[in-house]
């Protein structure tokens, strides 16, 4: 019944993400955050989740210091 549940919304706030995106019903106003945030809820209880491309890694940042008085009374 669970499963259910979450595929219906799932389904429910896809559609309507889709129908206010493309403009279907122009006199339809609606909140797509509050949607979008169903949405994502929904695939997170399915374990989808957004994959990075790799690109994020971190890189070192070197401060050299040495040559400034900041800090200094």
């Amino acid at each position: 019944m669970a499963d259910i549940v979450k595929t219906a919304v799932l389904t429910w706030s896809a559609a309507l993400l889709t129908i206010s995106y493309l403009g279907i019903y122009p006199q339809m106003k609606m909140d797509n955050t509050f949607v979008a945030s169903l949405l994502t809820g929904a695939m997170a209880s399915f374990g989808i989740e957004r994959k990075s491309n790799g690109n994020n890694k971190k890189k070192d940042i070197n401060i050299d210091n040495k040559d400034t008085n900041a800090g200094i009374k």
